[in-house]
């Protein structure tokens, strides 16, 4: 073996140390993965399997000596979730993932003897169908290549039914330098060295490596090798001349960092290229001097090719001071003049040469950016006003044409350049307006689209430039800048994932010759020299962002009223919503909260007025008007319908936006925990008792009137103080993954997986991957806090190691983090095991079922590094809620009964809980159960009603009453002495039930919503 794997492997081994073996299929395993290569192949990959990670270490190395191969780059993976699938299941999975997006491994075999690494799938195209199939999907034929390669497989098939496990693994990697990287399993960052938030230092190690490669690129001649296909190494054969003049600016931009010769050798290469054999002169009858232009294939000359090679021409004169590229700018200049319509400011995108007769008039608005910011270049290197003139006659045609809706990053750099030496207004708004509405998408986007980062760091420069002017920060008002802020830095962060760091570049089939640049992932990793362009450039700028901002604090300040409690003020409104003051408020003014439907007003809140079409939410005018005089402010998109002074009213453009636009902002201003709570079953009470658990350290915002969808959660943010230490949210099954992305929790609980809304989700699997999708809001590192005896664990405890979450289980299983020892119904007395430590605590709220879901609030305090203590003792003094295990007495027609509330809904699950929960009533004269019918249940709905009938047998239940068709196959398998009656209406039911009670009864309500149940508790209550 050569000392280079040896080292490098001394330098892994105690990564596995603390490596544990994996659950799959019932039995415990380590599964190692080895791979190396010199950098000149593809690397080589071992997958080694044993009872210890020390075994698994020991034969693995040996393999690797045993090889004989030399190694540069050396990477260990382990793996550290599974789950079984079938091809059939993975096959409909892929159809919803962006092509190159699956980031999990896939063995054949639960012994992981023909296993593959997510790298290993993605580097040999194995997942991919083309650049005209949007998703990821099973390429069959370059499967079976790499799997005979790999394994030796042959006649490989696909088969539906066939087993496959799915798994996400850890890792470590080691290189040139001999230092070790952990590889980062957060995610969409999965499978890249792990790096820390973004340092000027690191940028420029960015810089330098893409720069390097660009360099590496052009030819003797000048000419780029345009672009690769990394997975076979195969060139991209065409050519653009615009994107080779783009290309040298980005290059210019690096040199300027880093001062490298070779980059600056590479460059006048290119450079000689571009003046040389790109560009041609033109003279043009009505000017009195030569225009240039950019020709590109196909004759064409393009607006956005003249505009990118002034860029590169006049960086170039400001680095090095040559003359000729600064004339060769000017005369390009005047060829954009020449396409410039002087009536109406707009350009003509394309020409023929060398007739110069118009191709195309539009063809794509990237021109319009690029030529305004190259003509704003020429003018600040001239002062020349002709190229400035034309610049703003050209923006009063983008402002008519609203161009900012495109949220184009070079009219993003165009604006800045503008507004240095025209602060107008309307260029600020329009530059303001490029990115307001955008940040979400700036957020969220899953590809690296490095283009948002030069929007972005752009536009920083134009706002760092209105925060410090008085005269026009005011301009600001509807921008949220910490939002902004948060979002510039993460897409920066984000483009980590579009470099090829060697420990990803290994894996393709010519890793020395990629590594360190940067491609584009949904492309098959397409490494071309304009996507390359736009890494760098982007990354330049926000190198210069973070060098001018040190020291410098860039969040909004925090008004604090007298009472501790941070509040909307009308700024606040204004920047959340980009609304304006149809009736502006007084000095001073605030509003404590949001209110969308009127049952829930508080005094202080802000009114949402129902628009008369669209979102079907808010309160109407008549309610809406009996409100205005306590409402702190109303909102509305008509200006006719909001009421008049002194009553403060906000005009926007769409009430519903502006509702999920207000709990967008509030979340942004939270420096509290919000934790998430979702599950088929027990939602609602898991909220109830930890907001009680956590009053113990504070306030605590909860979810209100089971609002549990987006405009429902954005209205609980908005009316929550953003002080609270702690919020706690239920985050319905329905549009899940915005419900995650509004709440953003820190910690996600998941309480079970159970028949529920089949009519809707089909079967437990789609349940559990819809639910799973909570976690898409989340951030690598994170905590999922799981229910370990739930159907579908390991679908969602893979969807939750996927996106990097720390995962506690809790529950019954002996490898629960957190596992319940002992639970008395009588007394409500709870033993757990917390990490070894036994926690015995009381809790009032009665039934098995609760005792789970108090362990789901140990395993939460856990999470926030609580003292469990003072907030477990509370328990003692937690009710279950209305409709949900509320127990309370009653006296109906004379005699005195028990009366068991769980009326609110139903599934098998919580069916089966409350079923239970009365069985262990042993003190009880009898135990009457009274049962609703279970909705949405889908085609197999008479069978899970049936099967209660087996519950009902197995505890010490007297009478039974039956309400619905459904029960008929349940009603013939009940024993004859418990049956009470199947009554035909709710009237009926009330009728008999009632008149058959005796003293010391205890009675059970159970039933989903629909069948009525709650409306016989409301007559017990009234009574």
């Amino acid at each position: 073996m050569s000392n280079g794997l040896a080292a490098r492997l001394d330098r892994l081994r105690s990564c596995v140390d603390d490596v544990a073996p994996t659950l799959v299929d019932g039995e415990r395993k380590t599964v190692l993965f080895f791979s190396f290569t010199d950098g000149s192949r593809r690397a080589r990959t071992l997958t080694v399997t044993a009872p210890t990670a020390q075994e698994a270490w020991d034969i693995g190395s040996r393999q690797a000596i045993d090889s004989g191969a030399d190694a540069r780059w050396v990477r260990i993976d382990w793996v550290d979730a599974v789950e079984r699938r079938t091809w059939a299941e993975l096959k409909a999975a892929l159809r919803t993932i962006k092509r190159n997006y699956f980031r999990l491994g896939i063995s054949l075999d639960p012994q992981f003897e023909h296993a593959f690494l997510e790298t290993e799938l993605n580097a040999n195209a194995m997942l991919y169908g083309g650049n005209k199939t949007p998703a990821a999907v099973l390429n069959e034929k370059n499967f079976a290549i790499y799997a005979a390669r790999r394994h030796g497989l042959a006649d490989l098939t696909f088969a539906d039914d066939d087993p496959i496990w799915l798994f996400t693994t850890k890792g470590a990697f080691v290189g040139d330098d001999l230092a070790l990287y952990p590889i980062s399993d957060a995610g969409l960052d999965t499978g890249r060295r792990a790096i820390e938030p973004l340092g000027p230092p690191q940028v420029a190690h960015l810089i330098e490596a893409g720069s390097t490669y660009l360099a590496s690129q052009v030819g003797e001649d000048g000419r780029f090798d345009y672009g690769w296909h990394p997975c076979f190494d195969r060139p991209i054969r065409a050519y653009n001349a615009l994107r080779h003049a783009s290309t040298v600016y980005a290059m210019l931009e690096a040199w300027e960092v880093t001062g490298e010769s070779d980059l600056e050798q590479a460059i006048e290469r290119a450079l000689a290229f571009l003046t040389g054999e790109l560009i041609e002169t033109v003279a043009i009858p009505d000017m009195a001097e030569e225009a240039a232009f950019l020709v590109d294939v196909g004759d064409e000359i393009k607006l956005g090719g003249n505009a990118v090679a002034i860029l590169a021409l006049l960086k170039h004169h400001a680095l090095t001071g040559c003359g000729r590229s600064l004339a060769l700018a000017e005369r390009l200049g005047s060829g954009i003049l020449h396409m410039q319509d002087s009536r109406t400011g707009a350009f003509r995108h394309v020409l023929t040469h060398p007739s110069l007769e118009v191709k195309e008039r539009f063809r794509i608005i990237y021109y319009d950016g690029e030529a305004a910011f190259g003509l704003m270049r020429l003018y600040e290197a001239t002062g020349d006003e002709r190229w400035l003139n034309a610049v703003e006659k050209a923006f009063d045609h983008f402002i008519a044409q609203q161009h900012w809706k495109a949220h184009d990053h070079w009219l993003s750099y165009a604006v800045n350049e503008l507004t240095r030496y025209r602060p107008d207004d309307r260029y600020f708004r329009f530059g303001l307006d490029n990115f307001r509405t955008y940040i979400d998408f700036v957020l969220e986007r899953i590809t690296t689209f490095p283009t948002l980062l030069e929007l972005m760091t752009a536009a920083e420069a134009m706002v760092s430039r209105l925060r410090s002017d008085p005269e026009r920060r005011h301009l600001l008002d509807g921008v949220d800048l910490s939002r902004f802020y948060r979002a510039l830095d993460h897409r920066a962060q984000y483009l980590l994932n579009g470099h090829f760091w060697p420990e990803l570049a290994m894996f393709f089939a010519n890793p020395a010759k990629i590594a360190g640049s940067f491609f584009i992932r949904h492309h098959a990793f397409r490494i071309r020299i304009d996507d390359v362009e736009h890494y760098l450039s982007g990354l330049v700028a926000y190198r210069k962002y973070l060098l001018g901002r040190a020291g410098e604090d860039t969040s909004e300040p925090s008004t604090v009223r007298g009472d501790g409690k941070r509040r909307w003020d009308a700024a606040d409104m204004t920047r959340a919503t980009g609304g304006r003051w149809h009736t502006a408020p007084p000095e001073g003014w605030t509003a404590s909260g949001l209110c969308i439907f009127a049952p829930t007003f508080r005094e202080g809140d802000v009114i949402a007025l129902r628009p008369a079409e669209g979102w079907p939410g808010g309160i109407p005018p008549v309610p809406a008007g009996r409100l205005s005089g306590t409402a702190a402010a109303v909102i509305g998109d008509d200006a006719e319908r909001l009421p008049g002074a002194p009553t403060p009213a906000m005009l926007v453009d769409d009430v519903g936006a502006a509702v999920l636009d207000m709990g967008r902002y509030a979340r942004e201003q939270m420096r509290g925990k919000v934790i998430g709570v979702t599950g088929s079953a027990g939602k609602t009470s898991t909220v109830a008792m930890l907001a009680h658990a956590l009053s113990t350290y504070g306030t605590v915002g909860q979810t209100r009137h089971n609002a549990n969808l987006p405009h429902g959660i954005a209205w609980n943010l908005a009316s929550i103080p953003w002080d609270a230490p702690h919020v706690v949210l239920e985050l319905a099954i329905g549009r899940m993954a915005q419900n995650s992305r509004l709440t953003r929790p820190d910690i996600a609980i998941f309480t079970n997986v159970l028949p529920a809304h089949l009519e809707f989700h089909r079967d437990l699997a789609t349940i559990a991957r819809r639910k799973s999708a909570i976690f898409q809001g989340m951030r690598a590192g994170n905590v999922a806090i799981l229910n370990r005896d739930m159907a579908e664990w390991e679908r969602v405890h893979l969807a939750a190691r996927s996106r990097g979450l720390q995962v506690i289980n809790f529950g019954t299983s002996d490898d629960c983090q957190v596992r319940l020892i002992d639970y008395d119904s009588g007394s409500g007395r709870i033993v757990a095991e917390a990490w070894g430590e036994q926690k015995t605590f009381t809790l009032g709220a009665a039934g098995e079922h609760m005792a789970h879901n108090a362990l789901a609030v140990v395993a939460t305090l856990s999470a926030l590094d609580r003292d469990p203590r003072p907030a477990l003792s509370r328990l003692a003094g937690f009710s279950a809620l209305e409709g949900r295990g509320r127990e309370f007495s009653a006296r109906i027609n004379g005699a005195r009964v028990t009366v068991l509330d769980e009326a609110y809904n139903a599934n098998p699950g919580s069916m089966e809980a409350a079923i239970a929960l009365l069985g262990s009533k042993s003190d009880a004269g009898r135990r009457i159960a009274v049962l609703g019918e279970m909705a949405e249940l889908g085609p197999n709905s008479i069978d899970y009603h049936t099967a209660l009938a087996q519950q009902i047998a197995r505890e010490p239940i007297d009478r039974v009453y039956a309400l619905g068709a459904l029960y008929d196959g349940f009603w013939d398998l009940l024993p004859g002495a418990r049956k009470a009656a199947r009554p035909c209406s709710l009237e009926e039911l009330q009728a008999a039930l009632f008149a058959d009670l005796a003293d010391g009864d205890v009675v059970l309500f159970k039933g989903s919503h629909s069948t009525g149940l709650h409306q016989i508790i409301s007559q017990i209550i009234d009574r």
